[in-house]
């Protein structure tokens, strides 16, 4: 994961998955930035809102989304085909 902002607790990250990053866990150290903790700490869990599998399958298909948009601990969460997490 390449973490390329942050700008604080509340304000907004911007991270992106490379190579063999799994999506999910760049959302979650995303999240966990924002946060101001750990990813392990983040409660309720990712799984809680949505399937991390189901996450990572749907961004690393062959004609994956353009992006895919949730929620999560309060936070809108847009993660794009090329790689980019932003968490506001």
């Amino acid at each position: 994961m390449n973490n390329q902002s942050n700008m604080g607790k509340s304000e907004r990250a911007i991270c992106q998955f490379e190579g063999n990053d799994r999506p999910s866990e760049t959302v979650l150290e995303a999240v966990a930035t924002v946060e101001e903790t750990e990813p392990w700490n983040l409660q309720p869990p990712l799984y809680g809102s949505l399937d991390p599998d189901a996450l990572d399958s749907l961004l690393m298909s062959e004609t994956p989304p353009e992006q895919v948009a949730f929620a999560y601990l309060g936070h809108d969460v847009t993660v794009g085909c090329d790689g980019h997490v932003i968490v506001e």
